[in-house]
């Protein structure tokens, strides 16, 4: 985990401003990255509870701010909630209380300020930076790229903070309806552009719009085996649903862990469950997934007429496996029996 000194001042110096006294979640704002990418942060903390500040490094990043302010208008299952959240791809930089910090991270910051002759506030002062990746638990962050665009999210938001109290809030570029960005995007935000002296220019510029999760159906390229898979006797109908796990899995030292998925296959009929794992975590998982598949239903000595999903993202993991083993693959629009045995499983390892 990174956790260096520039991270550290630029929090404290950030926590100091107080600007969620000032901005609520929907006023975004954009700057220029040093490497030339857009970057957007949103300030959390205007109603007490949650202070932080939220980076969303460009179009793809941002999309992970769109996904949450819509997080609350939908209604979504415990476990759709958390497929969701294992596709956000930002950094937050949150203030926590003294009893909610890591013991390596509360050291680490606790050393920092002495060194420094930094007071902590009591009241939600100690700086701890969260990397949510794409499938991976949330954890600190591990690349010093990540570490160098937060401290110039931080910087950035410094600027912002200093301007908003002396300066016209819409002559700025903020929105003084306080409207919350769509999916559609296009609003007008601040755009702050750094100068080699530390200042910034100010702009403006248009949200970018939402970026669907980009979903590829692979190819089932083992001939043998799909040759196999047509030859098996034919009965009765799956239903699938391709999910992650919340059970975090070990990548490695000072990396942040995997999240691994699993096809869950339920029979119809005598309501027989069976999940299939990946546990190649680390890499594309669509391969060994099929591979899993294609072993229980050796096992069982036969192949399903038809599987049903309700999903995109379960449907294209088949789609190409369906086609050359033989076996009818139907889009439902709900199938409750697998959605029940699906929460079953999941909370049983959320225990």
């Amino acid at each position: 985990m990174i956790l260096i000194d520039d991270m550290l001042a630029a929090a404290f110096q950030y926590r100091d401003t107080e600007l969620w006294k000032e901005l609520t979640d929907s006023d975004v704002f954009a700057f220029r990255l040093s490497d030339g990418e857009t970057g957007y942060c949103c300030v959390m903390g205007n109603a007490g509870e949650h202070l932080a500040l939220g980076f969303y490094r460009g179009r793809k990043g941002f999309t992970t701010y769109l996904k949450t302010i819509s997080l609350g208008n939908e209604h979504l299952s415990e476990i759709e909630m958390f497929e969701m959240t294992t596709t956000f791809d930002c950094i937050n930089c949150d203030f926590m209380q003294a009893s909610d910090m890591d013991v390596k991270t509360k050291k680490i910051v606790r050393n920092y300020a002495d060194a420094h002759k930094l007071k902590i506030r009591r009241s939600k002062g100690w700086p701890d930076f969260t990397r949510h990746q794409p499938g991976k638990m949330q954890y600190g962050i591990t690349r010093m790229e990540d570490a160098r665009d937060i401290v110039e999210a931080l910087h950035a938001a410094i600027a912002v903070a200093a301007k908003v109290t002396s300066s016209d809030f819409a002559r700025l570029g903020f929105d003084i309806n306080g409207h919350y960005p769509t999916a559609k995007g296009g609003k007008s935000v601040p755009y702050l552009i750094p100068n080699a002296d530390g200042t910034y220019d100010w702009h403006t510029t248009q949200l970018p719009a939402f970026l669907p999760d980009e979903c590829v159906a692979p190819k089932f390229t083992n001939d043998i085996l799909a040759g196999e898979m047509k030859k098996l006797p034919v009965s009765g109908t799956l239903q699938m649903k391709y999910f992650h796990m919340p059970m975090p899995v070990d990548a490695g030292e000072d990396e942040a862990p995997y999240l691994p998925v699993a096809l869950l296959c339920l029979e119809t009929v005598n309501e027989l469950l069976f999940p299939v794992f990946a546990q190649d975590v680390s890499n594309d998982n669509s391969e060994e997934l099929l591979l899993g598949l294609v072993n229980a239903l050796r096992k069982r000595g036969d192949k399903p007429r038809a599987i049903e999903v309700e999903d995109n993202k379960t449907e294209l993991l088949l789609k190409d496996f369906c086609s050359r083993c033989g076996i009818r693959l139907s889009r439902k629009k709900e199938l409750p029996e697998i959605n029940n045995a699906c929460f079953f499983l999941f909370s049983n390892f959320m225990m």
